[in-house]
């Protein structure tokens, strides 16, 4: 059995036991069993420590010789594969969250071309206002990703900020997971340079057009297209960061 400081930690801040279940996101109960002295999952732990903004190693008097013990001390390999999946999970939804807000002007911008040169048969406000909706529609969705990201790395904000180290062999598999996703990386960072590189071509060539009643339009379009493109290379950059970003955390601190 572990002797905790939970108890005066808490105490400390004038808490009590159902105010730190609330601010750490935990059950009372959970909160009344580790102040008996009985054992919690490492996430548990990790969110009590951030609640009480001290590290997890100072939640105890003393900590036994056993696997539990060291795994306060520092992250085993299986804790470190959780702490990679979820921060997989995050940086693809970041990444289309950083896709969505770059994108989203693009249906304002189609919809008044198209309402201005009579393609559809609205007028210039009512596709204003259809487009600024969409774009909220699109930031909404965006910024949804984002809650969701942070809800998958909430449980290991202990490790994100270094507060938590990892044994040998955790760190050894980090590195190898970033060095086999190196060249990955490497061909998404190109692919969206050259897409970077090309994007602007075909607004250039709407602009460069004769002038016609349709020009507006063309170039509408290519200014769309330039959006979308600088978008789709910015979700392939940021998707590919997890393992570097798993590293950074991991490694520094094992």
């Amino acid at each position: 059995m572990n002797t905790t400081r939970i108890a005066e930690l808490r105490s400390l801040r004038g808490w009590t036991q159902e105010r730190l279940a609330e601010v750490s996101g935990v059950t009372v109960r959970t909160i009344q069993r580790l102040e008996a002295g009985n054992e919690v999952s490492l996430n548990t732990l990790a969110r009590i420590g951030e609640a009480l903004e001290v590290p997890v190693r100072e939640l105890f008097v003393t900590v036994p010789d056993g696997d539990y013990g060291r795994s306060l001390s520092a992250l085993d390999l299986a804790e470190v594969e959780g702490f990679s999946r979820a921060a997989s999970v995050a940086w693809r939804r970041i990444a289309l969250a950083v896709g969505m807000f770059t994108a989203s002007p693009v249906p304002v911008v189609l919809l008044i071309a198209v309402a201005d040169v009579g393609v559809i048969p609205v007028s210039v406000e009512v596709a204003v206002a259809v487009g600024v909706g969409l774009f909220l529609l699109i930031c909404a969705g965006a910024g949804l990703c984002l809650v969701r990201a942070s809800s998958h790395m909430a449980p290991y904000s202990a490790v994100r900020r270094h507060r938590l180290g990892a044994d040998p062999a955790a760190v050894q598999w980090v590195e190898h997971v970033k060095n086999a996703h190196a060249r990955q990386r490497f061909a998404s960072i190109s692919l969206a340079v050259s897409v970077w590189v090309l994007s602007p071509l075909p607004l250039i060539t709407a602009a460069l057009l004769d002038p016609t009643p349709q020009q507006p339009l063309w170039i509408a379009a290519g200014a769309g297209f330039l959006l979308v493109a600088v978008a789709a290379g910015l979700f392939a950059v940021v998707r590919t960061a997890s393992p570097a970003y798993v590293a950074s955390k991991v490694a520094r601190v094992g």
